[in-house]
């Protein structure tokens, strides 16, 4: 069995990116980041197609979970372990392979839900991004900016889409 991924689910995305922010005013730790909220995501998506038929995701180590962002970085394959019970005492287990097939758009479209919550969390954005800077340098933070969503949004588009956003925080805090 296959399971081909062409575009996210992205309310879910966007749920999962906004729960972890919300957890960040919980803990202040500076936590949340973007492979993880999206390695949750694709493994929550996963869970529910393979539930359907019984099945349940094995958990992933995390040499795994790095390997299933990789493999979504880069439109590759990664096999994940399923199992299921059969009775009080016994298993079946299975693997089966997660392709990705996304355009570089619905790439972008991901990162850009990402950027857009951390821009809608102002303590978030403001101790865990620009708190790291001294200055207020919009071109420092897009470059910041387009490292944590792994260069899938470039500086110039960062700056493109959220400069206002961005602007408008860093004269707020300033």
């Amino acid at each position: 069995m296959t399971i081909v991924f062409k575009e996210f689910d992205k309310e879910k995305f966007n749920q999962n990116v906004i729960v972890n922010l919300d957890l960040e005013d919980l803990y202040e730790g500076c936590y949340t980041n973007f492979k993880i909220v999206l390695i949750e995501t694709i493994t929550k998506i996963i869970s529910e197609i393979v539930e359907k038929d019984g099945w349940d995701l094995q958990y992933f180590e995390k040499d795994e979970a790095e390997k299933l962002f990789n493999a979504f970085m880069k439109n590759s394959k990664i096999i994940v372990r399923l199992n299921k019970k059969i009775d009080e005492l016994n298993y079946d287990f299975k693997k089966i392979t997660i392709e990705f097939d996304f355009s570089e758009d619905e790439k972008k479209k991901i990162a850009e839900i990402y950027l857009q919550n951390v821009l809608n969390y102002i303590s978030f954005f403001e101790e865990c991004i620009i708190g790291n800077f001294e200055g207020k340098d919009i071109d420092i933070i897009s470059e910041f900016l387009s490292n944590e969503v792994y260069q899938l949004l470039s500086p110039d588009e960062i700056k493109t889409k959220f400069s206002d956003k961005i602007e408008k925080i860093i004269n707020e805090k300033v």
